[in-house]
């Protein structure tokens, strides 16, 4: 049967290309009367869609919808698991030279693009080099300094800074660029077009591509979230991903499968450490520790989050339990170490003092953005339980970002896509450090481990965590989760992941589904 299903494939796919479909047989006569058939019923086809007015190119498009095909089109030196550890690829190995500041990546000697094109190392630092130039790879590669090819089947990459988890950053498509229309990949499947129809074909120069359960797969143009939705409640297409928490998931109806996998991006809570109540560290911990993740995750977001106290996914290797407990949702430990940085309740009012001064906050938070605001009215619940005056300020995004960058603020519900290495730079010392947060040891325990490698990395985290445990310089809330959504019925097996949401997909059980 496997060996027919190809053929079987080929054949609709040409006449449904040239715009006809086969009739159904009549019923031959008979001098019997009998009871009618009952037909058999017409299966669904597994489609995916596409944004016909925006590029399919890999590293330089921008639409959502066009990078969730990457995964089957392309392949890069590694790839991430659902614990975030990098799996090599298209690499064969990797390892760093002895000052940290640069990696050397050795190729597969097999990888072939879909045209035949052996890969080389020269394809490789060209794609790195153009991600490196823009586009959705582009945050990921700000800290490498130069790419190129040592020889054919070598490629240097050099840091501004030492990075002993470089490999977890390289799930960057390699192409192989063409004149007209999207670059060429090593994946599974190649881009194939009959005059403005747009198919997936199954790859055959890659090995895997006999396994897959589907040899063809059409794609439907869809042209923003409404029409996407339109598509999956039709049919036309049969597999998107969501994220619960954004305000178009709520648009998708009909009987479908969920599988969700979990993402670098992490809703969090911001302190103002420059001036106000939030420059205590004590204060900090005491709000870090008001902070009810499970509670927000099981109510706000359905349980499509992974609840942490910690910058970095509670899946990953590195995640430090211990170090996290002494940031989690206590009420009595919050209490105490409000205790600890010198305040009082007030019996007549009920609020917290020190030197006759409430202890006030100002909650900011974004107005189109749901999930968030049912973060901050938990959050200010939990405060004013503490005896914290706390208002919450709700401002439109614009209004929102110009508050943030003045530090109008005393916390604020932020949140962030982290790097594939999970990099808190960003909030630590980076662009996102709103609240001017600033302590020389723990820089110093993140700079040591970035740049740790082996069993001293494991050593450098624990050392991190701990740090960030005792500062508090933001409150990690979630890392929230994508959602795979395929037909009810058509599939089963899923391994999505952040990178790829049909990872594996030669793994799937597939189950012909009725219209």
């Amino acid at each position: 049967m496997r060996r027919l299903l190809p053929l079987l494939l080929a054949a609709w796919l040409a006449l449904s290309l040239a715009g006809c479909g086969e009739p159904s047989p009549l019923p031959s006569p008979s001098q019997t009367p009998g009871p009618t058939p009952t037909p058999e019923p017409e299966a669904v086809r597994f489609s995916l869609g596409y944004d016909p007015a925006a590029s399919l190119h890999p590293l330089t498009g921008d639409s959502q919808v066009n990078q969730e095909l990457t995964g089957l089109v392309y392949q890069g030196l590694y790839e991430l698991d659902n614990q975030f550890t990098p799996h090599p690829v298209l690499a064969a190995s990797a390892a760093p030279g002895e000052d940290g500041l640069s990696w050397s990546v050795t190729l597969k000697t097999d990888a072939v693009f879909s045209d035949g094109t052996p890969l080389t190392a020269h394809h490789a630092a060209a794609s790195l080099n153009t991600a490196r130039a823009g586009g959705p790879y582009a945050a990921r590669l700000a800290g490498v300094t130069g790419v190129w090819a040592a020889d054919d089947a070598t490629l240097t990459i050099a840091l501004a800074a030492p990075n002993g988890n470089l490999p977890a950053l390289l799930d960057v498509p390699v192409v192989l660029e063409q004149e007209e229309g999207a670059p060429l990949g090593t994946g599974y499947y190649q881009y194939e077009a009959a005059g403005e129809r747009l198919y997936l074909q199954a790859n055959p120069r890659h090995s895997g591509a006999a396994a897959l359960p589907y040899p063809v797969i059409p794609l439907a143009a869809v042209s923003g979230a409404d029409a996407r939705i339109a598509a999956f409640d039709s049919g036309a297409v049969t597999a998107v991903t969501t994220r619960f928490s954004s305000p178009y998931a709520l648009g998708y109806s009909g009987s479908y499968e969920t599988c969700d996998y979990p993402t670098t991006t992490l809703l969090y809570v911001g302190f103002r450490c420059a001036g106000g109540p939030c420059q205590s560290a004590a204060v900090r911990r005491a709000f870090a520790r008001a902070v009810d993740r499970a509670g927000i995750v099981q109510t706000l977001l359905s349980g499509h989050a992974d609840p942490a106290c910690l910058p970095i996914s509670p899946l990953h290797r590195e995640y430090a339990g211990e170090e996290a407990a002494l940031l989690d949702f206590d009420m009595e430990q919050a209490a105490a170490l409000l205790a600890e940085a010198g305040y009082e309740r007030n019996e007549e009012d009920g609020l917290l003092y020190r030197r006759r001064e409430a202890l006030a906050v100002t909650l900011l938070v974004n107005s189109d953005n749901e999930a968030r605001q049912g973060a901050a009215d938990v959050l200010a619940a939990a405060l004013r339980e503490l005896g914290v005056d706390v208002t919450v300020s709700t401002l439109p995004w614009e209004s929102y970002a110009a508050a943030l960058a003045a530090g109008q603020f005393d916390l604020y519900l932020g949140e962030v896509s982290l790097t594939g290495d999970f990099d808190p730079a960003p909030l630590l010392t980076g662009a996102l450090n709103y609240g001017g947060y600033e302590n020389w040891e723990l820089s110093q325990a993140l700079d040591g481990w970035r740049g740790a490698r082996g069993d001293a990395r494991t050593q450098a985290a624990a050392a991190l965590w701990a740090r960030f445990a005792q500062e508090a310089p933001v409150a990690p809330v979630c890392f929230q989760r994508g959602s795979l959504l395929v037909r009810w019925g058509m599939a089963s097996n899923l391994q999505p992941t952040r990178g790829n949401p049909f990872y594996r997909m030669e793994e799937w059980t597939t189950t012909a589904v009725s219209k």
